[in-house]
């Protein structure tokens, strides 16, 4: 494993609990990939306002150019469209807007004032969260036109940790302003929060937590260890918790958006890695994990996303699975993707091995036992 990457994941985490450090991880984020200056922005679609917003840039006029066009991009409408942790470049935004999309930019206030002022060439977009009122990007700004698959796939390997401090960061947006410390937080936050040692051992509980527990209807106390009553989710948050102790790289999408069943009270569940967190309060010295509890909102989570959250499948696993649950066969896959049959074998090997399943049909069935939709927060 890289060093560096790894302190970048980290950094990416350190922002969680404080939000000043973004510029900090936004820049280790651009370093990776040669980058001019890079943002990270969640919007609150029935405001327009930004409920994140920051930048990373060694040119003080270039963010001055920046902050003062950004509004003129006109490609916002189109962000809910993006994939989730698949980098695009701008030809992808052009695309997406239609035959006059690169001609509308052109003659655009931001290309003429910033893009083509500062040499910027192109840029890596990518979407680290869509919820009914949200939607967060990350943009990469280069001064170089041609990207290669070593950047895309650099950007795609973090996008799942950034995917997860910007999920949870958004969870305690709303009490950030009064409280000064994290335990403080998420004691006053509506959503449930349990921590928990690396064997599951519960060490904390927000007032919700607690109550989740008492409820034992998703969660509950077996022996002091945390136990969720999904078997599917319950491996899935405790291979996530391992994971975050062990080498918070390997996390990737493991511990996201996890599916606790389809009860009365819908929810799911997002781990955050604590072991190597400097929280600046008297948390638990054992903690290795938070484990937040979104109640049910009003986005609704097919089967296909159910599994590739529980088993941390990739975003080309995911799409791969959604083939198989329509019922393709793997040469229908291999043209879908303009692949060959060996490349969709391998992937199929790797969805197999990952949900413990064996062929197609019984890839299938496991789809069909998380059918009807989960709802998730």
């Amino acid at each position: 494993m890289d060093p560096t990457f790894s302190e970048v994941i980290g950094a990416i985490y350190d922002c969680v609990a404080e939000e000043n450090l973004w510029p900090i991880a936004l820049r280790l984020i651009g370093a990776q990939v040669n980058g001019f200056l890079t943002t990270i922005a969640v919007f609150d679609t029935t405001t327009n306002t930004a409920r994140l917003a920051q930048l990373a840039c060694d040119d003080e006029d270039a963010i001055a150019a920046l902050l003062r066009h950004a509004r003129d991009v006109p490609f916002y409408h189109l962000l809910h469209r993006m994939e989730i942790d698949e980098p695009g470049t701008l030809e992808r935004m052009f695309a997406l807007y239609g035959p006059d999309g690169e001609d509308v930019w052109r003659n655009g206030a931001l290309y003429q004032n910033f893009h083509r002022k500062f040499g910027v060439a192109n840029s890596i977009d990518m979407a680290i969260l869509k919820r009914p009122t949200r939607i967060g990007t990350i943009n990469i700004s280069v001064q170089y036109p041609e990207i290669g698959k070593a950047q895309f796939d650099l950007v795609g390997q973090l996008g799942p940790h950034i995917r997860r401090a910007v999920t949870i960061h958004d969870m305690l947006q709303m009490e950030r302003g009064q409280a000064a410390i994290f335990r403080e937080v998420i004691d006053r936050i509506e959503h449930g929060v349990v921590i928990v040692a690396d064997t599951m051992e519960i060490l904390y509980a927000n007032p919700a937590g607690e109550l989740f527990l008492r409820e034992e209807a998703l969660l509950a106390s077996q022996g002091g260890r945390l136990t969720i009553r999904f078997p599917l989710a319950d491996a899935a948050v405790a291979r996530a918790v391992t994971l975050g102790v062990r080498d918070e790289v390997e996390l990737a999408g493991v511990g996201i958006d996890v599916p606790l069943g389809a009860t009365s009270r819908p929810a799911v569940a997002h781990v955050l890695p604590l072991t190597r967190r400097s929280l600046g309060q008297p948390i638990e010295t054992r903690a290795a994990a938070a484990i937040f509890i979104a109640a049910a909102g009003t986005v609704i989570q097919t089967a296909i996303e159910a599994v590739a959250a529980l088993f941390g499948l990739t975003p080309a696993e995911k799409r791969v699975a959604g083939y198989v649950a329509g019922g393709m066969t793997r040469q229908d896959i291999a043209t879908a993707q303009g692949v060959t049959q060996d490349t969709v074998k391998s992937q199929l090997s790797a969805i197999y091995d990952k949900t413990g399943t064996g062929d197609q049909r019984s890839l299938q069935s496991l789809m069909r036992e998380l059918s009807p939709p989960v709802r998730r927060g």
